[in-house]
């Protein structure tokens, strides 16, 4: 059995680990701290993100974008803003940019270049690397923490804990994490996932694959409460895309617990609005200019100029209105056809699937850890940080900053 001593150690690889390690080597000096991965390799799921981008913060980073345990949200988010992520990438060099939207980006476009960032940084400052480091316990003996694989054994003073969340599994992403947290005695409330499409009763496979620029919005017992926009993606059992995966929390709540952030209801809706770039009286007068074009042709592709054909179809049938005549469609007729555009409905059927969930929501709550440092309140010199947190943002970047802020944080009481 191979024994190692460290000042520090952080078991995780990914981002908020690598910022741990970071933040600590920074403040120990060369050769103090190590991290421990379980993959082959360090960052697979930096790697991942944003399609290979790494979308790795926003312009509009503020509390309002998370959701989960608001002590930690305030703590790590207030302490740790856009400006401040810029000059720690800048730091390491890195040169970033923001699109039209606000979402930050590495200026290669390339998620290796802010995961080389980070291991040139640790390699700098002396972190030792070990991969394929499959943690299965984790003791403390005489005042410090000892973490045990089936053939080492790593003793240190300070231990964070990054090991990230089960989403999106296809990653190497797992809940050992999880299951360390337990044997040391730390509670985490209900995990679910979040960012993920989401699945219907309307199962309109005529669209699978289309995609439609608008906007949706979430319907507790019919009353709005959440409104994106973006790209809506039809999928063979339901809804996707960015603005569909915003919703997917609140939808993964009411399923597990019956609620909306917290707040009881007993029905939910989803309403698409494909065509949101036109008011209804604008829709209605398009409408008449096609019906006077159209003639003859049947009404389920009246709406073929602005929409994918198939959805046009699937409208009018909606409108039990697909083989009429366009020349004959009534004011009525015409509003109807109108109104199913502006309000596709939709009845979310169950909760996502972590395989498709870009992050996980719920975890390890200030009950457990102090918020202004995130160490643990069982154990001194123990820190959890990342996604093993009860904290989870909106799409745009919000995540990973966060990754990074709490990573960080873990380092900044250092003595």
């Amino acid at each position: 059995m191979e024994k190692i001593n460290a000042k520090a150690a952080v078991l995780g690889g990914g981002a908020s680990g690598l910022a741990a390690a970071v933040g600590l080597a920074r403040k120990t000096g060369a050769g103090s701290v190590i991290l421990l991965e379980r993959q082959d390799r360090i960052g697979r799921k930096l790697l991942a993100t944003g399609n290979g981008r790494c979308n790795i913060s926003n312009e509009n980073i503020s509390e309002k974008h998370y959701h989960g345990d608001e002590n930690i949200i305030r703590s790590v988010i207030g302490g740790f803003g856009v400006n401040d992520l810029k000059s720690f990438f800048a730091g390491l060099g890195v040169l970033l940019r923001s699109d039209s939207e606000g979402r930050i980006y590495p200026h290669s476009n390339q998620s290796a270049t802010i995961l080389d960032s980070l291991r040139n940084e640790c390699a700098r400052l002396g972190v030792a690397e070990r991969r394929s480091f499959a943690a299965h316990s984790i003791k403390r003996e005489k005042g410090r923490f000892v973490i045990f694989s089936d053939d080492t054994e790593v003793s240190c003073e300070r231990l964070v804990i990054a090991t990230g969340s089960k989403a999106f599994p296809q990653s190497g992403a797992d809940d050992s994490g999880y299951a360390l947290l337990k044997t040391l005695g730390i509670k985490y409330t209900e995990l679910f996932p979040a960012l993920c499409p989401i699945a219907t009763s309307e199962r309109y496979k005529s669209l699978k694959g289309v995609r439609a620029r608008g906007s949706v919005t979430l319907l507790a017992d019919g009353k709005a409460v959440k409104e994106t926009q973006g790209e809506i993606q039809f999928t063979d059992s339901g809804i996707s895309g960015i603005c569909v995966f915003e919703l997917s929390r609140s939808v993964n709540e009411f399923f597990l617990k019956g609620s909306i952030d917290g707040k009881p209801c007993k029905k939910l809706q989803i309403s698409a609005d494909v065509l949101n770039s036109l008011s209804f009286p604008e829709l209605c007068a398009y409408l008449e200019a096609c019906k006077r074009l159209f003639g003859s042709a049947p009404a389920d592709g009246l709406l073929s100029g602005a929409l994918n054909i198939q959805l046009s179809r699937v409208i009018a049938k909606t409108c039990g209105l697909s083989e009429k005549a366009c020349s004959s469609l009534t004011n009525r007729d015409i509003k109807q056809i109108a109104s199913a555009a502006k309000r596709l409905t939709f009845t979310p059927s169950g909760t996502g699937s972590f395989s498709s969930a870009q992050v996980c929501a719920g975890g390890v709550g200030s009950d457990e850890v102090f918020p202004d440092t995130l160490m643990s309140r069982k154990h001194k010199g123990l820190y959890i940080c990342g996604e093993l947190l009860n904290v989870d943002g909106d799409c745009g970047g919000f995540n990973l900053h966060f990754a990074v802020a709490s990573g960080l944080k873990t380092a900044e009481n250092y003595k």
